[in-house]
Order: structure tokens, then C-alpha cells, then sequence
């Protein structure tokens, strides 16, 4: 459990190697006290539903992609802001694909949704399971674990929020159609309650 909760800040926001913190070791390691309650915990429950209810990786990458959509369109808002990074190559990849009426980028919708499933999420658990074949797919955390990576998320929650909305908040309606759109529709949560 604390490898996949420390590989999926790791794999969502360092080996891409975007951030200006990259190749200064310490600041990397203080970032994963913030960065693992964040990502860490939401990797560990997500499989942990996954594995408790005996569904598989349909489960998995559909929890992984609606958590993608909760971060970036509800905590830090980087799918609304435009200028959530003060570097050119923001709104170069921002403006083609920009939908006004929306305020949102195509790109930066598929980036940060498929990002989050595959590198924040689907990845690191792979890659622990993989590890500990015989435990892979049972399930890892009592009442009490799942209870303190409840709490960390929510800390995490606030933390990130409060940070990101400092200077920017997103729109009611922008809000409000993320939350929809990142609680899966009837058919979908049917075929999440399948087993896989």
C-alpha cells in the first residue's frame, strides 16, 4: 500500500518532468507530503473499491477517469483557468482547442482526464500489483486505513482547493456540469457493477 501511495504522486507529477522542481531531490521528496494525500490515497481506494466488490479494470479506469475530471475541474480548476501556469505553452495548447462557451480546451479535457486515469491512477497500481502477485487482488486496508486515506484526501482537498482558487474560481455552471459529468450516468455504473 505505501508504494502505490507513493508512486502515484510520482507518476502524475515527476516523471513527466514538467515542473520547474525537477532535479532538486529535496524539494521533490517534501512534495510527496502533499502530493501523496492527494494522489496517493485516492490510487490506494480506488483499487481498493476495485478489489473489495470483486470488479476489475473497467472499475478502475472509469473511478481513475471521474477522480482525472474531480481534480482538474473541481480541486485546482487547472481545466477552467486560463492562466492556471504563467508560461507561454499554457495557452498555446489551451487556444486551439478552446470551446468559449465552455471555457475549456479539448486538449487540456483529454490531457488532464486521461492523464490522471492512466499516470496518476492505472499505472501505479499495475505496477505495485504486479510486484505482489499474491495479493493483488485482494483487498488491502481495514476500516481504519480506509478511514485515514479518507481523511489525508479530504486535508489534501482543502489544501489544493484553497491554494488554487486563491486568484480564480471557476464558473457555477462549469462546476456544476463537472460534478455531473464526473458521476457516471445509470448505464455506466451498471457496467461498473459488473464483475470484470
Amino acid at each position: 500500500m505505501l508504494a502505490l501511495l507513493v508512486l502515484s504522486p510520482v507518476c502524475a507529477e515527476y516523471l513527466i518532468g514538467y515542473d520547474s522542481i525537477i532535479g532538486r531531490p529535496w524539494e521533490l521528496a517534501s512534495g510527496l507530503l502533499v502530493l501523496a494525500p492527494l494522489y496517493g490515497t485516492m490510487a490506494v481506494l480506488i483499487r481498493e473499491v476495485a478489489r473489495r466488490t470483486g470488479r476489475g479494470w473497467p472499475s478502475i479506469l472509469l473511478l481513475s477517469a471521474a477522480f482525472g475530471l474531480f481534480q482538474a475541474g473541481l480541486i485546482d480548476q487547472s481545466l477552467f483557468n486560463p492562466h492556471f501556469v504563467s508560461d507561454p505553452f499554457w495557452s498555446q495548447e489551451r487556444l486551439p482547442t478552446l470551446v468559449p462557451a465552455a471555457g475549456i480546451s479539448a486538449h487540456h479535457l483529454l490531457g488532464f482526464v486521461v492523464g490522471h486515469m492512466i499516470w496518476s491512477f492505472a499505472a501505479p497500481i499495475v505496477v505495485v500489483e504486479s510486484c505482489v502477485p499474491r495479493l493483488a487482488d485482494r483487498p488491502w486496508l481495514g476500516r481504519v486505513g480506509t478511514t485515514v486515506l479518507l481523511v489525508l484526501y479530504a486535508l489534501a482537498v482543502v489544501v489544493f482547493f484553497h491554494e488554487h482558487t486563491r486568484n480564480f474560481m471557476a464558473s457555477a455552471p462549469q462546476l456544476g456540469a463537472t460534478a455531473a459529468v464526473g458521476h457516471p450516468p445509470t448505464g455506466a455504473r451498471r457496467l461498473v457493477g459488473q464483475r470484470s
